[in-house]
């Protein structure tokens, strides 16, 4: 039998739309292989698993007990810490220590990056150690060099080289591993291969799953990363489709990085993990927001527990869907009416002001279901060219159901453009937006929807088209307001950044369409926030350092003089306007 290569660029050019899910028109869960994690497991039958990360230095065993313990309190079922050498490795044992001798069971990961060393002692110390591809055979200066004189061969060899020491100890301890790939830490030599891409990301995964299996290795859990929710759900989308064509469940991990803060923060996570959690992927997640992190974890739990409520849901009908295209953005081709549709930005409609349109109760607009689409209505509407469609939801999973009913339209050529609505009923206004996200998110993600109607009559008219506004821009099709990329920090970060990013969102913020990266440290930072246009990150104790794109501009500022700094550098590129208020 040939041998298919999965690390070969064109393989994904072949995929087409090798289904990546069980089914686009029911919600169920995909079967993937169960893991153990300690006394707890992930993947299988095992419910969605809710984790956060302490932000504490890990060598201060004290607090990151008691950080840990907050996390567990609230929730959360596995517990992440910062373990950059060996002595943060030597640390986190006595951490989980201290979380035993408190009574608490929860297991606990170490987190590694550059330092194969720290991983192979954490391993021996914790339940599940998480390394990342991008910088664990070397760090990315150094095996650049070596990486382009390689042949494939080669480079595997060394990978499982590397890896040896550490899944020795790991089989003596039972110690699962986690290959975590970000966005924003690719290895050089995938980057000169395949560039910043979906299919770089999945390919650097591959080739730790083929390495580990070499070895002899099976308890793995992947997570593959971006702060972009775009990037993030194809990524995830493509890693699970190229897992099922070489026979691998393997369980996932899902979160979007670098979220933010706040009511964003919390509707990018929902509308990027909600738009994989409904189409049955991941098996863990985490919302990562630059604040406590205990105060991830109501959130995360919130957001699975709504989309597991969608399982036995109304029948959604079976429609074509060659169109679709879930692997790479494709707009939908629609014809504009009026503001709607074809190359303008998604609208907004709703009774309020910080709406697009506010009325629709007018020939133009047409309201319409799925079980509506019927052949002679099918036929009516190709023969329209001044109509704008309002796609409502009736049944329990409206994603999957608005997705099938613009499907069905471009599988007969119907381009009206597209407005879908959902209605609800929650009085809680972050569980309106969490909901809310989560069940529309996708569909701008995919560029299927013209516009957005959300209804609520629990909720005033202003934070229903502001919500509606935040969904836009965390689904990158239209931007309102500055965009902050910022990380939750972690015991690598030796700076504020919950206090920064506030003091940085109450002065950039109305800079609209401007993006701001605020990250803890350079791991992921140059990386995660390569299309920022500007990034503040923390190089020491109190120390920043400030970035126009990728490029270095000020270094290790006093933390005091940085903000300012920056806002004289964006003065400087011409880029800066009073705010109005």
């Amino acid at each position: 039998m040939q041998k298919t290569n999965y690390l070969c660029g064109n393989f994904w050019q072949k995929m087409g739309n090798i289904s990546f899910t069980d089914s686009l028109f029911e919600y169920r869960r995909n079967k993937t292989i169960e893991v153990p994690v300690g006394e707890i497991s992930i993947g299988g039958d095992a419910p969605i698993r809710i984790q956060s990360m302490t932000t504490t230095d890990t060598n201060d065993v004290e607090s990151s007990v008691e950080q840990a313990i907050r996390i567990i309190e609230a929730g959360g079922e596995i517990v992440r810490l910062t373990t950059q050498g060996r002595v943060e490795a030597e640390n986190i044992g006595k951490i989980r220590e201290g979380v035993r001798k408190r009574g608490y069971t929860t297991p606990l990961v170490a987190d590694v990056h550059f330092n194969p060393n720290a991983a192979i002692v954490a391993a021996a110390n914790v339940e599940k150690v998480r390394i990342n591809p991008g910088n664990y055979t070397g760090e990315q200066k150094k095996f650049d060099q070596d990486a382009d004189k390689m042949t494939d061969e080669q480079w595997m060899s060394l990978i499982e080289e590397k890896l040896r020491p550490l899944i020795d100890v790991c089989k003596k301890n039972s110690t699962t591993l986690r290959i975590g790939v970000n966005h924003g830490s690719l290895s050089d030599r995938i980057m000169a291969k395949y560039g910043d891409t979906p299919q770089g990301m999945v390919a650097s995964c591959i080739e730790y799953i083929s390495a580990l299996e070499k070895l002899d290795f099976r308890r793995i859990v992947i997570s593959i990363k971006s702060s972009d929710t775009r990037v993030m759900v194809e990524t995830v989308r493509l890693l699970s489709a190229t897992m099922r064509q070489m026979g691998r469940s393997y369980p996932l991990h899902l979160g979007v990085t670098e979220a933010g803060s706040d009511t964003e923060g919390r509707i990018k996570s929902a509308a990027g993990i909600g738009a994989l959690l409904v189409d049955g992927l991941g098996d863990t997640i985490r919302v990562s927001l630059t604040e406590a992190p205990e105060a991830e974890v109501p959130v995360a739990k919130k957001l699975v527990e709504y989309v597991a409520s969608k399982k036995n849901h109304q029948t959604i009908e079976v429609c074509d869907a060659s169109a679709y295209s879930p692997f790479e953005y494709r707009r939908r081709q629609s014809d504009a009416v009026d503001n709607v549709g074809g190359v303008n930005a998604p609208v907004i409609i709703a009774n309020s002001k910080l709406a697009d349109i506010q009325n629709v109760e007018t020939d133009r607009y047409v309201r319409m279901s799925l079980s509506m689409l019927t052949e002679q209505k099918i036929t009516e509407l190709q023969l329209l060219k001044d109509r704008v469609i309002i796609a409502e939801a009736e049944t329990t999973n409206p994603t999957a159901e608005l997705r099938a009913f613009i499907l069905k339209l471009s599988a007969n050529t119907v381009k009206l453009p597209v407005v879908v609505s959902v209605r609800y009923a929650d009085s809680d206004l972050d569980s309106f937006q969490l909901k809310a996200s989560a069940d529309t998110g996708l569909l701008f993600i995919d560029g299927l929807a013209d516009g957005l109607m959300l209804i609520n009559e629990n909720l005033s008219a202003d934070a229903i088209a502001e919500t509606s506004l935040q969904i836009l821009q965390a689904t990158k099709v239209r931007y309102s307001k500055a965009e902050f990329i910022s990380c939750p920090g972690c015991g690598r970060t030796l700076y504020n950044i919950q206090e920064a990013t506030q003091r940085i969102k109450a002065v950039f913020g109305h800079l609209k369409g401007l993006k701001i990266a605020v990250m803890g440290c350079i791991v992921n930072g140059i990386g995660e926030m390569a299309d920022a246009d500007y990034g503040y990150v923390g190089a020491g104790p109190g120390k920043i350092s400030l970035y126009r794109g990728k490029v270095l501009i000020k270094r290790a500022l006093q933390e005091q003089d940085a903000i300012n700094e920056l806002v004289s550098l964006i003065k400087s590129d011409g880029r800066w306007i009073e705010s109005k208020k």
